[in-house]
């Protein structure tokens, strides 16, 4: 979806270069070209109501990620600063341009090189007019949501109906006529409608304009329902081909009525009547929305795999397309009177454009609060270019992890009740790729309500849940999941091998039988009944079937419970593996040693709230006690009595070792030396994990 948006914003600086070989603004090339206003015609068609789509896509994902507040201040941060700033620096530079133009194109003539001969119909928004009208929409969804909710749909069903009839209507195309015929109908019934240039460009007044209310608002909402079904995705990246060739052979009709060559004097003539004038609405309407849809599944079926370069153009795009005016209107005028054809000057004046653009991307926005403030993040001087993320190091991901990155699985202000019973308390929890999160927690602590929320197991009463980019409901996020949970049952009948086939049947891209086997060390068990092998042995297999799909989030639920520690230690090496690879994986465990030896970050839960979270060296330091062994001869009860200590044994199989907890170990060796000037055998150690989720979870209860 990225690279869709990047592709609807890089086009539109392919569409304002082709402008002066066949319009007078900027400026009038000496090489007209049919050739470039057919460009033009298409790229127009098309261009703003797929980036729409992904607007509605992206705001909608944003909502639910970050609730309310945290959407307006994305969306003022993102598109109304950039609005605003943009306008106050570009507009002038621009309009400058336009301007010199008009004076070249209509030398000595004082009226047509002035200010006064630019349109005079409101406020010129210029190209940022696409900002405007999001926020527009953003107010307008928000408004006509928190209506719905409150009045028509309180309990939700109105909405599961919604979503049924959308996939109902993608799967059958039905949605291309009822999305077309808002549109259609609009075009048609405007008197003033410049028909050759499709939707009218709002890029003057602040008065919304209907037909690019209508055009792009439908867009917008169709986005916004669909990131509601993710999985719709697939429909589209299905139907690619046929949408493209039906875009197409609508678009060669749309031209055939229309011509090829724009209608400049005219443009509100079609020859033939109101029965062609609505053919023509009809045939441009639906050649929109197949554009879109195709280019859609286009992208969905292309550009899912991860491209450095694919994404440093789509972060790149949003300042490329900001900024170009100014300086693509001042080449096209510098050219203008050059005597060579227009396929030598449209090809420089575009490369010369994204160069600079480029070049200005690289140096002063990428590593810059300005990429932080266009793309939500900024790329250090020193990485500035094209990333190419180094393998981790298998002593520990940590080291190498970028923790900056989008969570793949995200809890936002979740709540969940079970009858009276609070589970879970406006719980926000996230995993980032490469990162190992263990989740611990006293049993009822909230940890196996958490998984089941990601798992799409259960709906939240408050608070968004998301899982790689979607909701745990849709196809396309589990596809990315692997889990291994407590109570698991397989059929005994078949081998370890079987289930693993099974599995890995439908995953997209999935691990072969034997690179399985390698992975999890399970390669003895391959060919034994399921039946037959031991609760250990089971759990190994049922592990083998979790990271069989090549999971990008893994979620073990107690996976070493009935391991012996040969087999333990082989899981531990798979799952670092697994980590130091890229894949997030969460896991909940009563082994404290194991979450101290695997684990990036812990959180830990009580009574449904996080009330503890960091390395497990940090939450080591959230506890002041250390342990102090010696061999004494000083009775326990008299140590107990001593300041600052917690609990003192003598170790088992032992008569002379003592093993103190305490608050203040310098204090109590200081003591324990004057009691025993002959203790001997001396050690202090830092409190362990153990010791820190044991304080934690008492404070909290």
């Amino acid at each position: 979806m990225d690279s869709a948006r990047g592709l609807a914003l890089l086009l539109g600086i392919v569409l304002h270069a082709t402008m002066s070989f066949f319009l007078v603004i900027p400026a009038r090339d000496s090489s007209q070209s049919v050739t470039l206003a057919v460009t033009f015609y298409v790229i127009h068609l098309f261009r703003m109501s797929l980036f729409f789509v992904i607007a509605g896509f992206f705001g909608h994902l944003v909502y639910h990620r970050r609730g309310l507040r945290g959407f307006l201040k994305d969306r003022f941060r993102r598109v109304l600063v950039p609005l605003t700033a943009g306008w106050v620096i570009l507009a002038p530079l621009t309009i400058a341009a336009v301007i010199w133009g008009l004076s070249r194109t209509f030398p000595g003539e004082a009226q047509a090189a002035s200010p006064a001969a630019l349109p005079q119909h409101g406020f010129p928004l210029l190209h940022l007019w696409f900002l405007y009208y999001l926020c527009l929409l953003y107010a307008l969804v928000l408004i006509l949501r928190a209506g719905f909710d409150a009045t028509i749909d309180d309990g939700g069903r109105l909405r599961q109906r919604i979503d049924a009839w959308v996939a109902r209507a993608l799967a059958n195309r039905v949605a291309l006529l009822a999305l077309a015929l808002p549109t259609a109908a609009v075009l048609h019934f405007t008197a003033s409608w410049p028909v050759w240039f499709g939707i009218p460009t709002p890029d003057y007044g602040l008065a919304p304009q209907l037909p690019a209310l209508v055009a792009y608002g439908t867009a917008f909402a169709f986005g916004w329902l669909l990131h509601r079904q993710t999985g719709l995705l697939e429909v589209l990246a299905r139907q690619w081909r046929s949408n493209l060739a039906l875009a197409a052979g609508l678009t060669l009709a749309c031209l055939t009525i229309v011509g090829v060559t724009p209608l400049l004097e005219a443009p509100t003539a079609i020859s033939g009547g109101a029965s062609t004038r609505w053919a023509y609405a009809a045939s441009y309407a639906l050649a929109i929305w197949t554009w879109t849809f195709g280019l859609l599944g286009a992208s969905v079926r292309f550009g899912s795999t991860e491209s450095t370069v694919r994404r440093y153009l789509a972060d790149a795009s949003y300042w490329l397309y900001l900024v170009h005016p100014p300086i693509l209107f001042g080449l096209q005028v510098l050219v203008m009177d050059l005597p060579l054809p227009w396929t030598v000057k449209f090809p420089a004046i575009v490369a010369v454009t994204l160069g600079v653009l480029l070049a200005s991307y690289h140096l002063l926005v990428r590593p810059t609060f300005l990429g932080e403030l266009l793309n939500g993040r900024r790329v250090p001087r020193r990485s500035a270019g094209i990333e190419v993320r180094p393998a981790r190091h298998p002593a520990r991901a940590s080291d190498t992890a970028d923790f900056t990155e989008a969570p793949v699985a995200e809890l936002a202000g979740v709540t969940k009740r079970y009858g009276k019973r609070l589970a879970l308390d406006g719980l926000s929890l996230a995993v980032r790729p490469g990162e190992l999160l263990a989740v611990l927690g006293p049993n009822g602590a909230g940890k196996s309500t958490a998984i089941g929320l990601w798992l799409g197991l259960l709906e939240p009463d408050a608070g968004s849940v998301s899982l790689l980019g979607g909701s745990p409901r849709d196809v396309v996020s589990r596809l990315g999941v692997g889990v291994m949970m407590q109570e698991v049952a397989l059929a005994p009948m078949l081998s370890a091998r079987e289930h693993i086939a099974l599995t890995a049947s439908v995953y997209r891209a999935p691990l072969t039988v034997g690179e399985t086997l390698a992975l999890t060390a399970t390669e003895a068990l391959a060919d034994r009944r399921y039946g037959k092998l031991s609760a250990g042995q089971k759990r190994q297999v049922q592990f083998a079937l979790a990271v069989c799909g090549r999971p990008r989030l893994l979620f073990l639920d107690e996976p070493t419970v009935g391991l012996d520690v040969q087999a333990r230690e082989a899981m531990w090496r798979t799952i670092r593996h697994l980590r130091d690879n890229g894949c997030a994986i969460v896991l909940t465990t009563h082994y404290l040693e194991e979450a101290e030896a695997l684990a990036d970050r812990v959180v830990v839960l009580a009574q449904g709230r996080q009330i503890a979270e960091g390395s497990v060296d940090e939450m080591r330091a959230l506890v002041t006690r250390k342990r102090v062994r010696c061999v004494s001869t000083v009775a326990l009860d008299e140590i107990r009595r001593w300041a600052g200590v917690v609990d003192a044994v003598r170790k088992p199989g032992t008569f002379e070792v003592v093993e103190v907890t305490t608050s203040n170990a310098e204090a109590l060796v200081r003591r324990w030396l004057d009691a025993d000037p002959h203790l001997s055998r001396l050690e202090v150690e830092q409190a362990s994990l153990a010791d820190a989720f044991t304080e934690l979870t008492q404070e909290a209860a």
